[in-house]
């Protein structure tokens, strides 16, 4: 049977949840509404002033860890143990550490300056995004592309153990001590601690949660019933967690938010450009390095039985003429587009609220780090459709060429 592109793109679309299709909507209504009550409703600015924890408004501290729980309900924190010890996974593990960790931060970096570069506060919310890697929506992504599950997991795992050592040191690091703004301008930086605290709050108490959850669900009901009785029943909690943020960020920067509106909507291109530029140079560029040379037909002529032992399964289809010579053919679909959506993501619920707790709720970097969210689900959505028509249409060693 032959592919369909159609049927590809809705199996993409129908793969997400409601929660999932609507939240570019929802992210933009939630704006609107906060501009609106912000420019006419002057008195709502000062509804969320009172008590505060780590420099965050006590409800506005309650919908950043509401938000940020369900994600880390869905990691399998109970396989980490097996996973990490599988040799195969290895050279992956490798690689994603060096594009999540090295990689992705430094081009996030380059990009933000490129674009605003006049613009330091917007800019530092910019960074911050490409800082905190994504542990939460590639799980979807993965699932909706086809990629390797357990591999997927593994990465995800990796993620939120070192985001928890690392973030607050990349902060200072990419912020403020690659610039010499550091050592410039001491008293008006902020101090590692400050961060530390931050990310220990705002990560530290929903991975408690999360994990909590998901023992006490491994030690009595299963984690099978777990996943599908009482996880879509939290899942949609992160939803409304982020829409609430968003709008009391809009209540209290909204007035001043209209009138820099074009410098705000310049923080859309250096996203754009990360997503893309990320993506694409994953797949292909792992897609060269892990895909062997096709091979050479003639070779296999005289019927040699220990050289076409050493065939892959690509490159059986190859000889026996099923399939054409590619060169890539013996690179793994699965493996490598689950490196390349998780390069790509970002934890933009981590990233938001560190940016609130560290900066304050009205200000210009908690503003950009709002188009993170934004930004990244409708065109990582895209990509997932991108990502049916590759597999499809390059040769790859897990993909047979009669696949629908």
């Amino acid at each position: 049977m032959m592919f369909s592109k159609e049927s590809a793109l809705y199996r993409a679309w129908s793969s997400l949840s409601v929660a999932d299709k609507i939240l570019p909507v929802a992210i933009i209504l939630a704006i609107v509404l906060g501009v609106l009550l912000s420019v006419f409703v002057p008195s709502s600015r000062r509804v969320f002033d009172g008590v505060e924890v780590v420099g965050v408004s006590i409800p506005l501290a309650v919908g950043l860890i509401i938000m940020m729980i369900p994600p880390l309900c869905k990691v399998e924190w109970e396989k980490l143990h097996k996973l990490i010890l599988q040799r195969k996974y290895l050279n992956h593990i490798i690689i994603s550490l060096v594009l999540n960790w090295i990689v992705c931060p430094f081009l996030m970096f380059g990009l933000a300056w490129l674009t605003l570069f006049d613009k330091p506060e917007y800019r530092l919310g910019i960074i911050m995004i490409g800082l905190a890697r994504c542990i939460a929506m590639v799980l979807v992504w993965n699932s909706i592309a086809g990629g390797e599950a357990n591999l997927c997991a593994i990465l995800v795992l990796l993620n939120s153990v070192l985001q928890i050592v690392l973030y607050a040191p990349y902060q200072i690091f990419f912020c403020y001590v690659i610039t010499g703004e550091y050592h410039k301008n001491a008293p008006n930086t902020v101090s590692y601690s400050i961060v530390a605290k931050s990310v220990a709050f705002f990560l530290g108490v929903p991975l408690g949660f999360g994990l909590i959850i998901r023992i006490l669900a491994f030690l009595t009901i299963g984690i099978e019933r777990f996943e599908k009785r009482i996880l879509p029943f939290v899942s949609p909690w992160a939803f409304i967690g982020l829409i609430y943020t968003i709008i009391v960020i809009f209540i209290e920067r909204g007035y001043s938010f209209l009138k820099d509106i074009r410098t705000a909507f310049r923080c859309i291109v250096p996203l754009i450009v990360y997503f893309a530029i990320t993506w694409f140079s994953t797949l292909f560029l792992l897609r060269w390095l892990l895909g062997r040379t096709p091979p050479n037909l003639a070779v296999f002529e005289s019927g040699d039985d220990e050289k076409e032992a050493l065939l892959c399964g690509c490159e059986e289809e190859v000889v026996n003429g099923s399939r054409s010579a590619t060169r890539g053919c013996s690179a793994n679909y699965s493996e490598i587009i689950t490196q390349t959506f998780t390069a790509a993501s970002n934890n933009f619920e981590l990233s938001l609220a560190i940016t609130i707790s560290v900066y304050g709720s009205g200000s210009d970097q908690s503003i950009a780090a709002t188009f993170g969210p934004l930004l990244e689900v409708p065109i990582l959505l895209a990509l997932c459709f991108v990502a049916q028509l590759v597999k499809f249409n390059f040769a790859w060693s897990d993909i047979s060429t009669d696949e629908d």
